[in-house]
């Protein structure tokens, strides 16, 4: 990316952070409503906040047994229940570029739930400091370190990857979606390796935890290779 590509990139990333913290201000999370009821409230307020309708994925709500999946999968409206955990994963598009924040939240008290909670945000930090501490790494080197974070906390991964690169909607139809553009044991690339148009590639990390026994999970990703504005 050019420098200012990546100021439209990072303001972008401040923008969906701004929309996340108004969904927790706003309290759109509630219990009795369903993951599209606040999927829904989630669009309606992105466009009241910036304008904006286009999203380049998905929005996931997940709650209750749906936390256990990644974004692939499509599993059956849930509604929230008290002491159930809530995921968001979102991908608003502003002025063309590409935000991607993640977290989730626990409606109500339960230790388990609340220690994942914790180390979402911990591995998650700990892998941004190992990736900026060498951004030479290779995706797959950073995908091991996720997994080492992940098993020593006690928890399982819940996807095949934990994360990709991000930029002009679509980042996909621009760069691929082969597997050097995503943070898995198969991408043997430097991070910092300009892509195809010889330019920086920026990136998102992702952090899936899940709880095999208990049928549960939650999810944190936000920009780990561009500082917040």
């Amino acid at each position: 990316m050019t420098p200012e590509q990546e100021r439209e990139l990072v303001q972008a990333q401040d923008k969906a952070r701004q929309l996340l913290k108004a969904i927790e201000e706003k309290d759109l999370i509630t219990i009795g409503s369903t993951e599209k009821q606040v999927s829904d409230r989630i669009y309606d307020l992105a466009f009241q906040m910036f304008g904006t309708k286009k999203h380049w994925h998905k929005r996931v709500v997940r709650t209750g047994k749906n936390t256990f999946f990644s974004y692939k999968v499509d599993p059956p409206d849930l509604p929230i229940c008290q002491g159930d955990l809530v995921y968001l994963d979102l991908g608003p598009v502003f002025d063309n570029f590409e935000g991607d924040i993640g977290k989730t939240y626990l409606l109500g008290e339960d230790p388990v739930k609340s220690k994942l909670i914790q180390d979402l945000e911990r591995i998650f930090a700990q892998g941004k400091e190992f990736y900026l501490d060498n951004p030479a790494m290779t995706g797959a080197q950073l995908w091991a370190k996720v997994l080492e974070l992940t098993e020593h906390a006690g928890w399982g991964f819940g996807n095949n990857h934990a994360g990709h690169i991000v930029g002009e909607f679509s980042h996909i139809q621009r760069y691929g979606d082969s597997p050097e553009h995503r943070i898995n044991a198969l991408n043997h690339l430097p991070m910092h390796t300009p892509g195809a148009d010889g330019l920086k590639r920026h990136w998102i990390l992702e952090i899936h935890l899940v709880d095999k026994e208990g049928g549960f999970g939650g999810f944190f990703e936000d920009l780990i290779s561009l500082p917040a504005t």
